[in-house]
């Protein structure tokens, strides 16, 4: 029994050994644990559990805001709400079911919906509705606070893009989506724009209950910066306004396009097309788009239809004059001419012969002029003035092919212009290696080669400044909310192509076509030197060899220019298709109205002094005898009607426009009215200007032309108030003239 005893007290220790061993194992497994856990894994399972403790909400970065160069906004933000539940906080059904009952009424949206996303148990956000209005906010607001439902219901507040003037400039601003920028100054400068969202974070514990503030963190968004643009909204608007009349008269096939351009920096003060679309509501089909949709036989909701849809979207949303190319026609004798003059190779004055076709070798039939009988024989300048083909093409002989092509290039038509917007095309024009003397004779009158707008406007800008070639640009700088510049863009100029005494000579010329017997008689503004040319050129990328394009450059004064504006109408569907008819009204038309906005006043000259205007003031409570004697020393007629001492009436009304010669102030006194003096306005379409103007001031009316009448030729195409109308003895009837004389 001893030895025994003694046997198990041997083992004793070792026993305890044991233990010890396996407590010291467990407890260096422990340590090495915990060692992991807070020293090297440290973060990633603080991250766990904050994940677990801690909500995010995104707090949104204001986008940067996009001004025209006057400090207008054009793309600002505006606050808006998204509502969303948490599914799984959502106590049981019956709180379900209220809350779709409620929020189905408030935000108009389906019930059956909201119960879909109620059963989401496992979900903490499900949107309901987004863009939300401030009255359906407040009503959302309410319902949270009447059933305490804090936790299920949620608002996040969060900026809309919003664009104050709508359609205006849409295809030059752009719009956003869900990625930011889509297109036009959005997309491009999008990374400017974009802000750094910012986070607050919010402790909640176990059961989901929100933790004491200190808890709470919040990082502050970074806001975008904001564009500075060039374009101005005054003259933006009257492109845009003059761009919807063209359309409206020549129907054109494929949209018109306008661009006025400062010649000396290359700012963009206006740029449009029309049709356009309302940025706000950017997936809406104007009315011919939607039209062409409609009548397509396409099934609604078919994949041929949707696919149809979006091919309509996207050609809407192109920019015209960026992002495609045309023949720029007879315009682009301008250029021609600068080539031919810096060479040396002709005057204006040198002697052509134009017989209406010219044969060039290589080339099976002879190249016709636009006026098939032929000009006979001109000078240079009246062969530039009166768009020659033959003219010119005579002259490109003398240039010589690798001269004109090296001019080509140097006019910047060989290359993008780098204008600030997404999409520039390219031009299309043959390799030197094929350009043949073929080549050179049409090239010369602007035909067989595609350049995009901005190019050509670009191209004439330099004739017109002097020489310059300049970069088109869109942003004038790039600022914070406090006003800082953080980038600015100022004139480029990318090289000198031509001297300015060539250009001088052209402008002058060019100025002499538009006052003068030339073919841009349309363009003609009373009180501005205009220099213009008019260009008409076949579409040979269409299987109808009928298809044209028209359009008219002008810039002004033509003696020390400063603007330039371009007018392109893509396939008018017209009895005259000419440039000269459905475009260089309508850049007269916007010349005249942005020209004094841009600090530009009119200077009349002996020529057209016939042609100003002036403001009718009112005379109304005024004695008789006083209005009589202030109207005549203003050099206006003045007609009295009825006994009275004291003016009762007066046409024309105050604020109205009247020509200063000729022009005819009618009082009413005593129980006289207008009502009770009302004449018929006659038929003058198709009068000749002077004519019509005669046959006027002859009934009693106040004539106001809208055209020019210093040469034969010019007729009637609409007045205002029609023909038939009775109106006021004395009303101001607004005439329309045009020349149809064939020159394009």
């Amino acid at each position: 029994m001893r030895e025994m005893q003694n046997k198990t007290n041997r083992h004793i220790p070792g026993r305890a050994l044991t233990i010890i061993i396996v407590f010291m194992a467990m407890w260096a497994v422990l340590v090495i644990r915990l060692f992991s856990l807070q020293i090297i894994n440290h973060e990633k399972y603080e991250a766990k559990v904050i994940d677990n403790i801690e909500r995010e909400t995104d707090v949104s970065a204001n986008r940067g805001i996009i001004y025209d160069c006057n400090m207008v906004q054009l793309a600002t933000n505006e606050t808006t709400w998204r509502i969303f539940i948490s599914p799984r906080d959502i106590e049981d059904s019956t709180q379900g079911a209220l809350i779709a009952t409620q929020l189905s009424t408030i935000l108009g949206v389906e019930y059956d919906d909201v119960m879909a996303k109620v059963a989401k148990t496992n979900r903490a956000d499900e949107t309901i509705k987004k863009n939300i209005t401030e009255e359906e906010y407040q009503k959302v607001i309410t319902l949270i606070n009447e059933y305490d439902l804090d936790k299920q219901v949620h608002y996040e507040a969060y900026t809309k893009r919003y664009y104050p003037y709508g359609a205006l400039a849409s295809s030059v601003i752009g719009c956003v989506g869900s990625d930011g920028g889509q297109l036009g100054l959005e997309l491009q400068y999008n990374t400017e724009l974009t802000g750094i969202a910012g986070k607050y974070i919010t402790a909640r514990d176990a059961v989901g209950n929100r933790m004491p503030y200190k808890y709470d963190s919040y990082i502050e968004a970074e806001h975008g910066y904001n564009l500075v643009s060039t374009i101005d909204t005054r003259v933006q608007s009257v492109l845009e306004a003059q761009l919807k009349q063209t359309y409206a008269d020549n129907h054109p096939r494929n949209r018109v396009c306008g661009i006025v351009m400062n010649v000396n920096t290359g700012a963009i003060l206006g740029m449009g097309q029309y049709p356009n679309f309302d940025l706000n509501d950017p997936y809406t089909l104007d009315a011919d788009s939607q039209a062409l949709l409609d009548s397509s036989e396409h099934v609604k909701g078919s994949e041929e239809y949707n696919n149809y849809y979006w091919e309509l979207v996207y050609a809407m949303w192109k920019n015209k004059a960026v992002t495609e190319t045309y023949e720029p026609g007879s315009t682009f004798k301008v250029i021609t001419t600068a080539m031919a003059l810096e060479e040396g190779v002709t005057t204006f004055s040198d002697p052509y012969y134009c017989s209406g076709e010219m044969k060039i070798p290589g080339y099976p039939d002879p190249i016709s002029c636009h006026k098939t009988t032929g000009h006979g024989a001109v000078t240079y300048a009246v062969g530039l003035q009166q768009s020659c083909n033959p003219t010119l093409m005579q002259v490109a002989e003398k240039i010589g092919g690798k001269n004109f092509y090296d001019y080509f290039n140097a006019f910047g038509y060989a290359e993008r212009t780098g204008i600030d917007l997404p999409g520039e095309a390219r031009s299309i024009y043959a390799k030197y290696s094929d350009f043949s003397n073929v080549s050179l004779a049409v090239y010369s009158f602007g035909q067989t080669f595609r350049v995009s707008p901005i190019q050509q406007i670009r191209g004439i800008a330099a004739v017109a400044n002097g020489g310059k070639l300049v970069k088109p640009h869109l942003v004038s700088k790039i600022v914070d909310d406090e006003g800082n510049v953080i980038k600015s863009f100022d004139t480029s100029a990318v090289r000198q192509v031509v001297s300015e005494d060539v250009c001088a000579e052209i402008s002058q010329v060019l100025e002499e076509g538009v006052s003068g017997d030339g073919g841009a008689k349309n363009a003609y503004v009373a009180g501005y030197k205009i220099a213009a040319k008019t260009g008409t050129s076949e579409k040979r990328d269409t299987k109808d060899t009928t298809d044209v394009v028209g359009s008219t450059v002008a810039y002004v004064p033509s003696d020390d220019p400063q603007y330039a504006v371009l007018i392109m109408v893509d396939d008018p569907q017209t009895a005259s298709h000419f440039g000269s008819v459905v475009a260089a009204p309508y850049v007269a038309a916007t010349l005249s109205e942005i020209l004094p906005t841009l600090g530009i006043e009119r200077q009349y000259t002996q020529d057209d002094s016939h042609m100003i205007t002036t403001a009718v003031s009112n005379y109304t409570t005024w004695a008789v005898a006083e209005a009589k004697a202030a109207i005549e020393g203003k050099g206006l007629k003045c007609e009295v009607v009825g006994e009275g001492d004291t003016v009762t009436a007066q046409v024309p009304a105050a604020g109205s426009i009247i020509q200063q010669k000729n022009g005819k102030i009618v009082l009413y006194a005593g129980e006289s009215t207008p009502e009770n003096n009302l004449i018929t306005v006659p038929e003058l379409s198709g009068y000749g200007a002077e004519a019509a103007n005669n046959v006027l001031v002859s009934y009693g009316f106040n004539v106001k032309i809208d055209g020019t009448v210093n040469q034969a030729g010019a007729s009637v195409v609409s007045q205002s108030p029609a023909a038939g109308e009775q109106v006021p003895y004395g009303s101001v009837i607004t005439i329309t003239v045009r020349y149809f004389d064939g020159t394009e």
